[in-house]
């Protein structure tokens, strides 16, 4: 799925924002030295923001951060333990981190 398409599929009152962390988030996925935080799931896909990349907010552009992974893929990955479920919300793992650019 491309941005255009999440946008499409995404609820009403979804925007694409300019940096990490400044959405609404369900929950987040932990895993591989990552943060996803993710932001709706359609029948069949989990979309996500990547928000941190070894400790550090992500510098990428939206077309890069936004994704959408089947749900299959997904339940997979949690179940073989590379990605980790957790209820804390993103903004609580963002304040954690050194600000970028410093």
């Amino acid at each position: 799925m491309q941005l255009e398409d999440i946008e499409r599929e995404a609820p009403v009152d979804f925007s694409v924002c300019d940096r990490p962390g400044q959405a609404y988030y369900k929950y987040c996925l932990r895993g591989k030295g990552c943060t996803l935080g993710v932001l709706f799931e359609t029948s069949t896909c989990v979309c996500f923001e990547w928000l941190t990349e070894n400790g550090q907010v992500v510098s990428y552009r939206p077309e890069l951060r936004y994704k959408a992974w089947p749900k299959r893929t997904v339940a997979r990955l949690v179940e073989e333990g590379w990605w980790e479920p957790e209820p804390e919300p993103p903004d609580a793992v963002l304040a954690s981190l050194p600000a970028q650019g410093t």
